[in-house]
């Protein structure tokens, strides 16, 4: 593996096949400009009146668009900077959810929560190239309770919740066509056709749902 090679390409990088030259992974690169069409997507809902939900729409959206382009710039390079700048926008949309839950919990001020939330994405930037074997583990570690918690601060308020649950079920789809890529299940090397594309794809439209579900919602009472 080349000193600035990418840490998967000691064993592989998903399905597809990484060519020589060029974009390593066209399918995969081209794909991941979908999250910067969902954050820019979701920049349009930047209409409600009500706090937080104002001030976590634009948030979640910049951050898709950084998932967009990192993604992008790891896939087109399989390098380890490519990596860094791939996970760490995907930290920042884990820390964007928990940390508006909390708030729409009123479990925290939304000072605390900028402050806590910006001290874990740095304190997972800082882990990122020191232990790089963890990004995955670390990403649902900061994922999953935010995503419970937001299920939560949604539970019982007036229209429900369906945005939110429409995107967590593009998210669980997504997450398999991932599985099966990575474990070379459903896996052709040379298609256009990916299933780790698929899952950029889809977990871009789920990124624009929670925003879509947020540009609707009021804080917990």
């Amino acid at each position: 593996m080349p000193a600035d090679g990418a840490t998967c390409l000691a064993t592989r990088c998903f399905c597809e096949l990484a060519r020589p030259d060029g974009i390593a992974q066209p399918a995969d690169a081209w794909s991941s400009l979908a999250f910067v069409v969902a954050g820019v997507a979701a920049a349009v809902l930047l209409g409600p009146a009500a706090r937080p939900e104002r001030v976590l729409v634009p948030l979640l959206a910049v951050s898709l668009v950084a998932v967009g382009i990192g993604s992008f710039a790891f896939h087109a390079t399989l390098t380890l900077w490519g990596q860094f700048v791939d996970v760490l926008p995907m930290y920042a949309v884990g820390c964007v959810l928990l940390a508006g839950a909390l708030v729409r919990l009123r479990r925290v001020t939304p000072r605390v929560a900028v402050l806590g939330g910006v001290s874990l994405l740095v304190a997972l930037g800082v882990l990122l190239p020191v232990w790089p074997e963890s990004r995955r583990v670390l990403f649902a570690a900061v994922l999953l309770p935010g995503i419970v918690l937001e299920l939560v601060a949604a539970r019982g308020r007036a229209g429900g919740a369906r945005w939110l649950h429409v995107g967590l079920g593009l998210l669980v789809t997504a997450y398999v066509l991932w599985l099966l890529d990575q474990w070379g299940v459903l896996c052709d090397p040379t298609s256009p056709l990916q299933g780790h594309a698929a899952w950029h794809v889809l977990g871009a439209v789920a990124g624009w749902c929670l925003a879509r579900h947020w540009a609707t919602r009021r804080l917990v009472a």
